[in-house]
């Protein structure tokens, strides 16, 4: 039986450990998609310094989810980002080490980051796992459709409360 990992909010001085699983997650989930290089080009350090500073302002919830002292799955939720946002509420981000998949951890860190609120998110089309498992939870596409900066597709899902399975 696989321990529950223990879910808390980010604390600023988590930024760091927060930030090194987002990337590790990134590496391991868009290698395929994103390419060596657009994951060789990242600044670490600068995307620490940001993360540590959103975690401060406190302008979206960042939980994390750790086992053994090591942060395995973090999650990013706020304010939607959108033009035209179906919820108030929008999933920014929601990762999980490799390691970690089908432990249940994914849906412990949603639970914590959107409890049973509307909310929205963006996932690549090109993401059959990520769409998978935002189905399972209770979004659905609502058929827009994006191209982020280096032109891969990503795909609005909305959920209008928690899946029965959460409540």
């Amino acid at each position: 039986m696989t321990v529950p990992a223990t879910v808390r909010e980010a604390l600023v001085s988590d930024a760091e450990a927060f930030n090194a699983c987002h990337i590790a997650c990134w590496r391991e989930a868009y290698a395929t998609l994103w390419g060596a290089e657009r994951l060789d080009e990242l600044d670490e350090t600068a995307l620490a310094q940001t993360r540590r500073e959103e975690i401060a302002e406190g302008h979206a919830r960042h939980m994390l989810a750790e086992r053994d002292g090591e942060v395995i799955g973090v999650a990013i939720a706020g304010p939607s980002r959108d033009d035209d946002p179906p919820t108030e509420l929008e999933l920014y981000a929601i990762f999980v080490r490799a390691a970690h998949y089908g432990s249940g951890v994914s849906r412990q860190l949603l639970g914590a980051v959107l409890g049973d609120e509307p909310a929205s998110l963006w996932t690549y089309r090109d993401n059959p796992r990520a769409s998978a498992f935002y189905v399972n939870q209770g979004f659905i596409p609502d058929g827009s459709e994006k191209k982020d900066a280096t032109g891969i597709l990503a795909l609005r899902m909305v959920r209008k409360g928690a899946p029965a399975s959460q409540q």
